[in-house]
């Protein structure tokens, strides 16, 4: 599929393409085997017509968020020899300007190890969470006042680069209609089809920038750049990766997946029928041994933990543990079904719920419970107060199970969700409840096991630890990343 939808480049920037099974509800229509809706002639219209609507509103916000980068006189003097190494990875706006300052949420530690070791070094951002031109605009005066190493895309585009951005949004219909044309009449290509056209009205401009982007820096008069990404295979790596090859050799590509996933994700793992497209990295680093996977396009070694460091020097007793902690995921309808779920538990200690950094928490106070309160303190600090931790699709089960923590894994069988949870540790440290009356009776159980066998808790999550997990020494950090 992607050799048939690749040899169109403009193709690499769908969603659906990559396999992000969370749109279009993909995933969830073929595993339930429904038949979807006949995609018709009105439809591909108004997908369309929304597409250009949308597309040219993010566009000219685009163009000026341009403007303030140039206003805010934020620029990276490149060096002009040697090796720079290039992070590409997500720069947050809100958390930004909450903090006064860039803060790395996705490498933390890697830019002092950097540091240390005299490396020319710059962050190329994914920039999200905003497209008001305004809020980047302070964003860029505070990574200048900061003096924090940057290079965002807007400061090596060039004026044909941005004709090429508009070029790209009115052809982008026209390949995507090429290639539905081409599907066949399976129920897989149905449901392909469907989604697509789904999906049609999605912004994906972005991408193609990104690519455009990375081609400006293949060019720079630099003698060779190391590529440091989180990756996680969708189409802005795909397309950085892509314009990077632009010049052949000069750039090394590591994809840092470096974080707690679940094996149903089908995304992550880079298929062989890509390499020759140039959008899969040289090399992967996984977040420890039990998330390696056998590849025939890529070599897949052991990277440092760099957000799980506090694993390795939180020693916490969640028998002493004063709170339920509800941890929850990214996805609006698993966190409305675990919020229905945890209302009907007669909870033994104070419930207290954490929501994801990007999720809107005010659209969900009224299926809140008054009886639970909203912590909003990290989550190291959480899990250092919890007995219990309790939640569904969220990797933050797999941390607080590598403390010793008991979890419990709430499904919903109606729907289809991804499981972060290894087998370590099932049935004796974690397991999984569907309703009220299995969420109590792991309860009682955890908490008997949390006052005679302790011990046992703990070792089974330092198990999981040293599986999935990776200290982020000083030593690992060289090796993986080969600056020494």
């Amino acid at each position: 599929m992607a050799y048939r939808a690749y040899s169109d480049p403009y193709l690499i920037s769908n969603d659906i393409l990559c396999k992000q099974d969370r749109q279009g509800g993909v995933l969830q229509t073929y595993l339930t085997g429904k038949t979807p809706k006949r995609t018709t002639s009105l439809l591909i219209i108004k997908k369309i017509l929304f597409y250009f609507g949308k597309n040219c509103v993010a566009v000219l916000l685009y163009l000026l968020s341009a403007l303030a980068h140039y206003l805010s006189r934020q620029v990276f003097r490149m060096p002009e020899k040697g090796e720079l190494l290039i992070l590409d990875t997500y720069f947050v706006a809100r958390e930004i300007l909450k903090k006064g300052r860039f803060s790395d949420t996705y490498f933390p530690g890697l830019a002092d190890a950097l540091i240390r070791r005299k490396k020319n070094h710059v962050y190329v951002p994914r920039l999200f969470g905003t497209m008001n031109p305004l809020e980047w605009f302070r964003i860029f005066r505070i990574l200048k006042e900061n003096g924090d190493p940057v290079l965002t895309e807007f400061q090596l585009l060039k004026f044909a680069d941005y004709l090429a951005i508009i070029q790209f949004i009115f052809l982008y219909p026209f390949s995507v209609l090429r290639f539905s044309k081409n599907l066949g009449s399976s129920y897989e290509d149905k449901v392909l089809n469907h989604s697509l056209w789904q999906t049609m009205d999605s912004k994906v401009f972005n991408g193609y920038a990104r690519f455009l982007f990375g081609r400006r820096l293949s060019l720079v008069k630099i003698d060779k750049i190391k590529c440091l990404s989180w990756y996680e295979n969708k189409f802005y790596e795909k397309n950085f990766y892509r314009g990077l090859r632009v010049v052949p050799g000069k750039v090394d590509i590591i994809g840092a997946q470096l974080y707690v996933k679940p094996s149903t994700l089908m995304n992550l793992v880079p298929s062989e029928n890509e390499t020759s497209f140039n959008v899969v990295p040289d090399r992967v680093l996984v977040n420890g041994s039990g998330y390696h996977f056998k590849s025939g396009c890529v070599p897949v070694d052991v990277g440092p933990s760099f957000r799980y460091a506090y694993l390795f020097n939180l020693d916490i007793c969640p028998s002493d543990g004063e709170i339920v902690l509800i941890v929850m995921p990214m996805n609006d309808d698993v966190i409305r079904h675990i919020l229905k779920v945890i209302r009907e538990v007669d909870w033994p200690v104070p419930v207290e719920i954490t929501f994801h950094s990007t999720t809107e928490v005010g659209e969900f106070m009224q299926d809140k419970s008054d009886r639970f309160s909203v912590a909003n303190k990290k989550l190291p600090d959480l899990l250092a107060r919890a007995q219990i931790v309790v939640g569904d699709c969220s990797g933050a089960l797999v941390e607080a199970a590598a403390l010793g923590i008991p979890v419990i894994d709430i499904k919903n069988p109606e729907e289809f969700s991804h499981d972060y949870m290894p087998e370590t540790g099932k049935g004796i440290l974690w397991d999984q409840a569907v309703g009220a009356r299995e969420i109590t009776q792991l309860v009682n159980q955890f908490q008997m096991s949390l006052q005679s066998h302790p011990s046992r808790l703990k070792e089974e999550g330092a198990q999981l630890r040293a599986a999935y997990f990776s200290e982020p020494t000083d030593k690992l950090i060289g090796r993986a990343f080969e600056l020494d």
